[in-house]
């Protein structure tokens, strides 16, 4: 008994020694960067980054999955959290701490085939259907484009659907999110039309503001040393990942 009651003081103790503070992911559903798995913990290239780093932290680390929308709201009322994968937008940059970047990603217009085989431009957007996913920063970004008529939608797979049945015309999406997605959806990869990149920006670990500063430098730090060492490198290309 004795024993027992000493464990229980002294592991918590330990651990704060070592620095095992446990950690919440809040990770939104966007793939490749965060994938609902059919079984088990969520997949992606960026969920297996977080992962890898908090091996080198050695932290425990709990993931919360959850839609892109409902993701940003937890986040800004939860300071004990982390997010995945966000993009820093004017919008959000007061919003939460913005810990480090991950991977470089093309926010571009895609068209079908079949229904537009030009590469689409923003100019053609006011005769066109678009499809954004709600909250998404493709949807941030069609805001200021000659007006089309937006058709949001919760999951991308949605998209890639419609787009297939000529329900929308257009689709403002990350483009390894098309690409992911458009297989997810078992459709040809080839049917997609790269358009106009309405930009290039990264996507981030980030926080609520008031997320402890020496925890966030910790997490910048072990993903810094994933790039220099080539695991972010290795982790990407299983995922076929194409940079901008």
């Amino acid at each position: 008994m004795r024993l027992l009651a000493f464990l229980f003081l002294i592991v918590p103790l330990w651990l704060a020694a070592h620095g095992a503070h446990a950690v919440t992911l809040i990770a939104a559903e966007v793939p490749p960067y965060v994938i609902r798995s059919q079984q088990g913990a969520p997949s992606g290239m960026a969920i297996e980054v977080l992962e890898e780093a908090a091996r080198r932290l050695h932290e425990p680390l709990t993931i919360e999955l959850m839609p892109l929308a409902r993701a940003l709201s937890q986040t800004r009322h939860r300071p004990d959290v982390l997010l995945l994968p966000p993009v820093k937008s004017p919008q959000r940059a007061a919003q939460f701490l913005w810990v480090t970047p991950l991977l470089e990603e093309a926010f571009v217009l895609v068209s079908h085939r079949d229904n537009h085989p030009a590469p689409l431009t923003r100019h053609e957007l006011p005769t066109l259907a678009l499809g954004v996913m709600r909250g998404s920063y493709g949807q941030s970004l069609s805001q200021p484009l000659p007006k089309a008529r937006e058709e949001a939608v919760t999951e991308e797979i949605s998209n890639a659907n419609k787009l297939a049945l000529g329900r929308i015309q257009g689709w403002a999406v990350a483009w390894n999110t098309a690409r992911y997605t458009q297989q997810q959806a078992g459709l040809p990869l080839t049917d997609l039309v790269r358009g106009e990149t309405l930009q290039q920006t990264a996507i981030q670990l980030a926080a609520h503001p008031d997320f402890p500063p020496k925890e966030a430098a910790r997490w910048r730090q072990a993903i810094e040393g994933m790039q220099r060492d080539g695991t972010l490198a290795r982790i990407l290309k299983q995922y076929d990942y194409q940079a901008p």
